[in-house]
């Protein structure tokens, strides 16, 4: 079945095929898709099964599934629990070793059925020395190649074919951007860390073997902790402009703004549902504390408003402001309520969904 994306778009975070504490059918009218985490989803068995035959409401979204490459990151690097080798990674789980390959992962995600993939990448917090970036990048390429020949076996089209069929941006009428595409599409993922030869060398290198689209791999900071316009401006400027460009794991709202000028159009983050449930809620400006450049922020949980009879935004129409007060969700989040999880979560995806 024919898919359409319009851009930039955002995708909730569901790792499991399922928001954290949102049903889906309460967003289904906004939202372009989920996306899933491959390494977690396999470890519960969960890729026996289509993840479209277990949601019958995601027929008509598109199902974005990563590589299992964020946990090499969050699992090897920062915990730990595994180690990288040429051949793929391992990870270790209270004593029991899971090894993921670029093949591997590649076979996951097409057991899921997902609309879009990415290859297995070998990512960095970006501050890393300049032998272990080339490593890096070495590794990422290498396994580009690997997981798109199985890519390609999975499907049964040749190269030749999958270039074909490769979607472009284009504009609509309206002047909105898309893409339209009648096969899974396979993205690869830029390495480099903080370093502007290996972003470049990276992306050409990727380019060469051809994709669908590219990610932003590793964290885009600098080393005092903030966002790091410039490596994306490289990583964007090194790449295909008639493709997707994918901020992996970006972020605050000013974040995916200084991002899609600079070309990028897909995004997906934990940020919105993470931080309503630990009470940060996403609003205008001009209707709550002073945060961000696009954006202000209510701490719900403060005394403050404990008798804030206001919806928690005066200028969104999302169902939680319109049939709920401030007041009403600090109490239900004080109590640690899952239907304040739910509503707070709710909100600040309207917020992410709806700019």
């Amino acid at each position: 079945m024919s898919k359409k994306l319009l851009l930039p778009a955002f995708f909730p975070d569901a790792t499991y095929g399922t928001i954290h504490s949102v049903p889906l059918h309460l967003l289904s009218p906004t939202i372009p898709g989920i996306i899933v985490t491959t390494l977690h989803y396999h470890l519960l068995n969960l890729d026996a099964v289509p993840l479209r035959k277990r949601l019958p409401l995601l027929q008509d979204k598109i199902i974005l599934s990563d590589s299992g490459g964020f946990q090499v990151l969050s699992l090897i690097h920062n915990s730990k629990k595994g180690k990288i080798t040429k051949e793929g990674a391992f990870f270790n789980f209270n004593g029991i070793q899971v090894k993921l390959t670029p093949e591997k992962s590649q076979e996951i995600q097409h057991n899921i059925g997902s609309d879009i993939r990415v290859v297995l990448d070998y990512p960095l917090m970006g501050h890393e020395t300049k032998s272990t970036i080339k490593k890096s990048v070495e590794i990422t390429t290498a396994w580009a190649k690997r997981a798109k020949d199985t890519f390609l076996q999975l499907l049964g089209i040749s190269n030749k074919e999958f270039a074909k069929t490769s979607p472009v941006i284009k504009t609509n009428s309206k002047g909105q951007k898309y893409i339209q595409f009648d096969r899974p599409l396979l993205f690869a993922v830029v390495q480099g860390g903080n370093s502007k030869e290996f972003r470049e060398l990276s992306a050409r290198q990727l380019t060469k073997i051809g994709f669908d689209g590219y990610g932003f791999g590793g964290w885009p900071l600098t080393p005092d902790g903030k966002f790091n316009t410039e490596i994306i401006k490289i990583f964007a400027n090194s790449l295909p402009k008639n493709k997707i460009l994918y901020g992996m794991g970006i972020g605050t709202p000013d974040d995916i703004a200084k991002s899609v000028k600079l070309g990028l159009t897909l995004f997906d983050c934990v940020i919105p549902t993470r931080n309503a449930r630990h009470g940060l809620l996403y609003v205008t400006k001009g209707n709550g504390e002073t945060y961000g450049k696009h954006f202000d922020v209510l701490r719900i949980r403060k005394q403050e408003y404990n008798n804030d009879l206001r919806p928690l935004d005066s200028k969104c129409n999302c169902p939680v402001c319109q049939s709920y007060t401030r007041s009403y969700i600090r109490f239900l989040l004080k109590q640690k309520n899952p239907v304040g999880f739910t509503l707070a979560s709710l909100h600040n995806l309207y917020f992410y969904l709806l700019r």
